[in-house]
């Protein structure tokens, strides 16, 4: 089962349960909702929210996402593709929210998806 993963702070969650669709500021700015594979989010969560301790991670089940993702890199360096959702989240693609919490390292995977990333690493 693919799937991408999406961060936002635990007062968007909770928004995002009540409205049924999730509307980020990039959205509007850059016209997609920025999401990662498993391998790459505590890295992006380490370098964009080290300074936010409330923190959701979405699993999201890619192939029930209803708009275009895009798998693209962040210019001519060569990095790694991301994926980019080109319109809202919506509930039902959510599989699982999980806290996002991190240490004095760092952002740490919840135990639960550890394995499906060392998976997916692996096949990559």
């Amino acid at each position: 089962m693919p799937h991408i993963v999406h961060v936002l702070p635990r007062t968007d969650w909770q928004k995002f349960k009540q409205q049924g669709e999730y509307h980020p500021e990039s959205l509007a700015e850059q016209g997609f909702v920025h999401c990662s594979k498993l391998g790459q989010i505590v890295v992006v969560a380490d370098c964009n929210y080290a300074d936010n301790s409330e923190l959701i991670l979405l699993l999201l089940h890619e192939s029930k996402i209803e708009v275009p993702v895009q798998y693209e890199t962040n210019g001519d360096d060569g990095g790694s593709a991301f994926p980019h959702v080109y319109g809202p989240l919506k509930l039902e693609y959510v599989v699982e929210a999980l806290p996002f919490e991190q240490d004095r390292t760092g952002f740490r995977l919840p135990e639960k998806l550890l394995n499906d990333a060392l998976t997916a690493s692996t096949s990559e």
